[in-house]
């Protein structure tokens, strides 16, 4: 089995898992994974997760508590502008790609892609197809932020169409920059 396919297995069942978890236990998810890479050798954990790791640390709360899942929120807020980019952004050279290998290749159907399925079925398809290209573009190499962030991505274009989850992603990114400038234009005091 190569490297890829053995990627691809890796994500396929990660995801698997993950599209039968609520948003809330995905930002959990995706803040138990990315706390364990700053505080791990983000290397080891690519190679454990590489063979199909996908286990959760004894110490699950990892000195966050009940704030995991706010910062996996956060880290999402790292996801969301790279998402928007690959299936948003008209100048993307990789969306209509991206777009025509979700229906056909998956399994899913056209009206996944745009909202009209709601299964996790179509989730899964989803973020399987999205979830290997996340891997080269989020700050860890790490499969399973991949398959979280993928999945989060899968279950909100399904829950709204990808029209309005590309307009709800713009809104926070337009947010959260007016509110980074709002920051730095504060006089210190």
């Amino acid at each position: 089995m190569s490297d890829s396919t053995n990627q691809e297995a890796v994500l396929a069942s990660q995801i698997q898992t993950l599209v039968e978890l609520s948003e809330d236990d995905l930002f959990r998810k995706l803040g138990i994974q990315v706390k364990q890479a700053e505080e791990a050798d983000a290397a080891q954990l690519e190679a454990a997760q590489a063979n199909g790791a996908f286990a959760e640390p004894a110490e699950i709360e990892m000195g966050l508590g009940k704030d995991l899942r706010a910062f996996g929120a956060r880290w999402w807020a790292e996801i969301e502008p790279k998402l928007y980019n690959l299936l948003c952004s008209s100048e993307s050279s990789e969306r209509s790609q991206i777009l025509a290998q979700l229906p056909a290749a998956k399994g899913g159907t056209a009206t996944a892609v745009v909202g009209g399925d709601s299964g996790n079925a179509a989730a899964d398809n989803i973020a399987t197809a999205l979830a290997p290209l996340l891997i080269g573009l989020l700050p860890f190499n790490l499969p399973i932020i991949a398959s979280v962030g993928a999945t989060i991505a899968a279950k909100m274009i399904l829950s709204s169409g990808l029209k309005t989850t590309c307009d709800m992603w713009q809104e926070s990114i337009e947010a959260r920059e007016a509110a980074k400038a709002k920051t730095e234009a504060k006089p210190a005091e």
